[in-house]
């Protein structure tokens, strides 16, 4: 017989022979529950006597594997002692006698509970995602247009005029420097306070509160509540000849 005919009957003897369906889960997770390859080899090995011999010896086990005999006792009693592998006896009408079977109840039950756990926290990142992708789509964007819109309402309301499209891209710049609107509008108060309402210079009274990592209008209140103690205690002192300097401390930011 030439090479050719022996690997061609070969192929055709592999394939018919049989083959033992095992599931990829098991395969792939095996570790996760506590076997070793020892133990999923010895599993496979009954899976492939199933049909034919449900309980097949410890000694035909052996022989199959390089494993010794003691060494496959010990790891089917682990198997049993974990309850992935069961005994159990049923009734042979044909032998009319009762038998042992292999069961693998207990690998399947731990099986689907691992399968369990992991869908759920699959679904619950996929529920995750989906709730910030959502967030970032929407939520964020919203507060953003109606703060500009505001925004835009009160300076045309103070300045009493239209807004233009330059000035309007400050709104957006500022917002995205994380200038909370409610900081935005009290520099356009403190501007009209001060008789100036450029833009540059409301741009500068924010940055100088940045700059002091005053975030709130809280923080700047008492800011301006320790400048206005320590300008009152500079006034009580004896005064020096010298040039008059302001008492605004954003007067430097004009420009």
């Amino acid at each position: 017989m030439n090479k050719v005919s022996v690997y061609g009957s070969f192929t055709q003897a592999l394939f018919f022979s049989g083959v033992v369906s095992v599931p990829k889960y098991l395969l792939t997770h095996y570790k996760v529950i506590g076997l070793t390859d020892r133990e999923v080899m010895i599993l496979l090995q009954i899976l492939c006597d199933a049909e034919m011999n449900p309980y097949p010896s410890l000694a035909s086990l052996a022989a199959r594997m390089t494993a010794s005999l003691s060494d496959i006792e010990e790891s089917v009693g682990h198997l049993v002692e974990q309850n992935l592998l069961s005994i159990e006896r049923y009734w042979s009408p044909t032998e009319e006698k009762w038998l042992n079977s292999y069961r693998f109840v207990g690998l399947i039950d731990e099986l689907a509970e691992l399968w369990a756990i992991e869908r759920s926290q699959q679904l619950e990142e996929e529920r995750v995602l989906r709730q910030t992708q959502s967030m970032s789509n929407t939520s964020p964007a919203m507060p953003v247009k109606s703060s500009m819109e505001n925004l835009v309402r009160v300076f045309e309301s103070e300045l009493g005029r239209p807004l233009t499209s330059i000035e309007c891209e400050n709104f957006d710049r500022w917002l995205s420097s994380h200038f909370s609107e409610e900081l935005i509008i009290e520099a356009l108060r403190r501007g009209v306070s001060a008789g100036i309402r450029n833009f540059r210079y409301l741009d500068s009274i924010l940055r100088e509160w940045e700059k002091k990592g005053l975030r709130t209008k809280a923080e700047i209140e008492a800011e301006d509540a320790y400048f206005q103690s320590r300008q009152e205690k500079k006034t009580s002192r004896p005064k020096k000849q010298g040039p008059k300097t302001s008492s605004n401390k954003y007067d430097n930011f004009y420009l």
